[in-house]
């Protein structure tokens, strides 16, 4: 079969869900034609691994990072090979590292990449129509979106004069405004999760001396990661009420009895999406509400070298963390004015410079120049009520009437909503060893398929 026979499978995005699934798909040697459409500079490292930074390390250890599920010890195998053979499973890798693991596997397949963006979407005579950015056409069979995570969304109105002054740095993934930052220079961290310390991090890798705020609603910092188990008694037992309320008390009562908190939030990774599901709209609504961040703080701790690192700075005063809820920036007297309110009143801070690194945006209807916000407004895909896409268990996406067409699928965080775990590389390579066979055993009918069509008569 030549190629232009084959089905095409293109993948948008190519960070770490894109290049896991093309990975699966080589592995698979799905009869396809899989292009990876992503504008960025580099391959397979999306947003979360093209740091350079030593300093920036993954929060799950070593023996947790495998690109494969049924191979725990494939990363391990490589690190050993390719960065230090002396490394350990209980070890937490730079980011960069990781990345270049993901880079080995994309050189590993070579999949075709088109460095570009996808601009609109439409059905043709069957096929998925993907107007590219450098003036093509591409006509999929399946189409994936592996676009990973946004940058985050604005957390109050910024003035023009703001904008212009190079003083506000919307995005904390943004390496570029590092080089803005003078070593004594006051800087304000609007969020104290894990992209402010990695801010932190950079800025003093950088020789930057000031001190530092970071400022959030609730002024929690991550928690460290310590050896632990997932404990071996149900945390929340089956029968449990599906409720946010009677799954915190379970939570409670399991620590009550002697449980270790790292241990009793391990043994719930392996459950968390059924349990999520188990949970209608309103108590899910109420979980986000009141438990959400608890959770993302005992959930997504911190390697103890950036424990370290936090502690040393909070201790000495050169990081001051801080309750708030940011109401508004602007500029005032050639610094950013930020004002914030607590429930105690309203106050304000002024710095330099004021970077935004709150979590990643899934408000896609209010993304000027993204794919996803043009499939919404052409009602080819619909939003969960909690946000990200909606989608059914096997990644297939529904439109805004509630149909599946079955050949556009969503991977990774765009699948959050739906579900509760999607950001994670162990829920990401699930996903793409799932999604891989299904698409190969499509590909595989519709070869079938078209040489029925060939061999009929007339």
């Amino acid at each position: 079969m030549s190629p232009s026979d084959r089905p095409l499978i293109a993948i948008i995005g190519g960070g770490a869900s894109g290049t896991l699934l093309a990975w699966n798909l080589s592995r698979l040697q799905a009869q396809a034609r899989v292009v990876v459409i992503d504008p960025a500079d580099r391959p397979a490292v999306g947003l979360a691994y093209s740091t350079l930074s030593p300093c920036h390390f993954l929060n799950v250890p070593a023996a947790g990072m495998s690109a494969d599920a049924n191979d725990p010890e494939h990363f391990l195998r490589w690190l050993r090979v390719h960065h230090d053979p002396e490394v350990t499973p209980a070890q937490f890798m730079p980011r960069a590292v990781f990345g270049q693991y993901l880079s080995s596997l994309w050189a590993e397949m070579r999949p075709e990449w088109r460095q570009t963006r996808v601009l609109s979407y439409q059905r043709v005579a069957g096929r998925l129509e993907l107007a590219l950015g450098d003036g093509d056409i591409l006509r999929a069979d399946q189409v994936v979106l592996a676009t990973g995570n946004f940058g985050p969304a604005p957390v109050a109105p910024v003035t023009p004069a703001l904008v212009s002054s190079g003083r506000y740095h919307p995005s904390g993934w943004d390496n570029g405004f590092y080089d803005a930052i003078t070593p004594e220079e006051s800087v304000i961290l609007i969020g104290t999760g894990l992209t402010s310390l990695d801010v932190l991090m950079r800025l003093r890798e950088n020789g930057h001396r000031g001190n530092v705020v970071a400022l959030s609603r609730h002024g929690w910092c991550p928690e460290r990661h310590a050896s632990s188990v997932p404990a071996k008694t149900e945390i929340i037992p089956v029968g449990t009420p599906a409720t946010a309320r009677a799954y915190f008390r379970a939570f409670r009562d399991s620590l009550a009895d002697g449980t270790d908190w790292r241990s009793a939030v391990d043994a719930l990774r392996p459950r968390i999406n059924p349990l999520w599901q188990a949970l209608d709209l309103a108590e899910k609504k109420r979980f986000r509400r009141h438990l959400q961040r608890r959770w993302d703080i005992v959930r997504h701790r911190i390697a103890p070298e950036v424990a370290d690192f936090m502690v040393a700075e909070l201790e000495s005063g050169t990081l001051d963390c801080r309750r708030g809820q940011v109401t508004r920036l602007r500029l005032h007297d050639g610094q950013v004015r930020l004002e914030a309110r607590t429930k105690a009143g309203l106050f304000a801070l002024s710095a330099d410079h004021v970077v935004n690194c709150t979590g990643p945006s899934r408000a896609y209807r209010q993304m000027q120049d993204a794919l996803p916000r043009r499939l919404l407004e052409d009602g080819e895909v619909r939003e969960t009520a909690l946000g990200g896409l909606h989608c059914l268990e096997d990644g297939s996406l529904t439109d805004a009437s509630g149909h599946c067409s079955g050949d556009l699928f969503a991977i990774g965080p765009m699948r959050w909503g739906t579900l509760f775990e999607t950001t994670a590389i162990p829920e990401i390579r699930k996903q793409a060893a799932d999604l891989a066979v299904l698409l190969r055993d499509r590909c595989i009918r519709d070869v079938r398929e078209a040489s029925c069509k060939t061999a009929l008569p007339g």
